[in-house]
């Protein structure tokens, strides 16, 4: 008799059937309305770690510019206030990480050559020296409109050929940003280092 997925289970057409009939009118009208929020509600979740955001040559200096979408590195709660957003850039060839961070609102400074470390789980430490002085500035942490009236800052990070093979090939575990004021630091979930880890695989490869 010939069986039909439902679910982790396989049901036969006929208890298909009496499943189906359970189900009352009203959910049965919600049911291609979900069907149709599913891909909508991916997409904005930043689910786009298949393709890039932007993939061009600039028109006047003719700069081949590639970039990831903005993602979330690593996401603030109750007790812990820091979120990090990133994307990577590739310019003619070249690796930026660029980074808007929100620190519970605080006002903060990063120095240029200021460090971010990325600590990967083999153990190995990549050291980034941030490009130019920056303090916070309000909504310069946000990715979209949460978050624009917060105090934040946006940093940028050149990345070697050597370290994105490094990250590609192990994952990061944690990350350290040293502000005038010392340092902080934050461990990065499984989900999210692997993401990091496509991304960067995504623009070094499209180079």
């Amino acid at each position: 008799m010939e069986l039909f997925p439902w679910g982790n289970l396989m049901l036969r057409p006929s208890h298909q059937l009496i499943i189906f009939a359970q189900i009352t009118p009203m959910k049965r009208l919600l049911l291609p309305v979900l069907l149709f929020l599913a891909p909508v509600i991916s997409l904005a979740q930043g689910q786009f770690w298949d393709r890039l955001a932007q993939d061009y040559i600039d028109d006047s200096t003719h700069d081949v510019v590639k970039c990831s979408y903005w993602q979330v590195l690593e996401r603030g709660s109750l007790h812990r206030t820091m979120n990090t957003f990133y994307r990577i850039a590739g310019i003619n060839g070249k690796l930026f990480l660029e980074l808007k961070i929100i620190q519970g609102g605080e006002v903060f400074v990063v120095p240029r050559n200021g460090e971010f470390q990325l600590l990967l789980a083999d153990d190995n430490v990549i050291t980034l020296y941030n490009t130019q002085y920056r303090t916070t500035g309000k909504g310069d942490g946000a990715r979209h409109w949460a978050g624009s009236g917060a105090e934040g800052i946006m940093l940028s990070f050149p990345l070697t050929g050597d370290d994105a093979k490094k990250i590609i090939h192990s994952y990061v575990d944690r990350i350290r940003l040293y502000t005038a004021d010392g340092f902080v630091e934050r461990r990065i979930t499984d989900t999210h280092s692997e993401l990091f880890r496509d991304e960067l695989a995504l623009v070094y490869y499209s180079r």
